[in-house]
């Protein structure tokens, strides 16, 4: 497990991380009803941040930034090795793949998970296969997204719906 910790890529914090770390921090925090705002970030995500100010700032606002593409894990092994107290990254944490493992260790530790985004009917797709593949993920809920800006009246009705 390789944790270490946020480190300046280009402006953007990210985290030197693997994925068993990840899945750990997430599922700590889910456990103890930690807000966490985690997000995968290739490439294209930290040069979009270096060129539009108000999406560097959101960036900088993750609590956990993992690395998605192979260049944002080159740069940290190139630009911050001397700081790891221990091997390089070996891997991206790949977005999807990061999902995956989370829904496999989430059911094994009987953490609840939300889902959201997409069209209702891929939301129930994704959801249906999910359980299909992990026995005992227990799906709370689940909500389509918007595909706009949503209202802070929205954000907050989908935040309580997240913690209820």
């Amino acid at each position: 497990m390789l944790d270490y910790g946020q480190h300046n890529v280009l402006g953007i914090g990210v985290n030197a991380i693997d994925y068993e770390a990840a899945v750990d921090r997430i599922i700590t925090a889910a456990k103890n009803h930690s807000p966490m705002a985690v997000t995968a970030l290739a490439v294209h995500g930290v040069m979009t941040g270096v060129l539009d100010r108000e999406h560097h700032y959101r960036l900088n606002q993750f609590d956990l930034v993992c690395p998605d593409g192979q260049p944002v894990r080159w740069a940290l092994n190139r630009l911050h090795r001397g700081t790891f107290d221990g091997p390089p990254l070996s891997d991206r944490v790949y977005g999807p793949e990061l999902t995956l493992r989370l829904c496999a260790q989430a059911a094994k530790d009987d953490v609840p998970i939300f889902l959201f985004g997409a069209t209702e009917e891929m939301l129930q797709q994704f959801a249906d296969r999910l359980c299909e593949r992990f026995e005992g993920l227990r799906i709370v809920g689940k909500r389509a997204s918007a595909f706009r800006q949503i209202t802070s009246e929205e954000r907050e009705e989908l935040a309580a719906e997240i913690r209820a």
